[in-house]
């Protein structure tokens, strides 16, 4: 019994990093895009270009998928 509960550890542990990490992902655009439209990161510095490189694949889904743009969209307006 503790036998499968190990063997199946790695297993559940693998899906969970390969669902969570990605929408951690995608929600975290809400608080730098606060920070930045609030100014507490400037968008032209080295900083900002860091974090436009990050999220640039998100904007490239956005354009793809208009549903993912309709969402991302909502979800940001919430953040202002």
């Amino acid at each position: 019994m503790a036998d499968d509960r190990r063997s199946r550890f790695p297993v559940i542990l693998i899906a969970a990093v390969v669902v969570v990490l990605p929408t951690l992902y995608v929600l975290s655009v809400g608080p730098i895009g606060w920070l930045v439209n609030n100014e507490f990161i400037d968008a032209d510095s080295g900083f900002g270009t860091v974090l436009e490189a990050i999220y640039t694949p998100l904007e490239a889904v956005a354009e793809f998928c208009p549903p993912f743009e309709w969402l991302i969209g909502r979800y940001l307006e919430l953040w202002e």
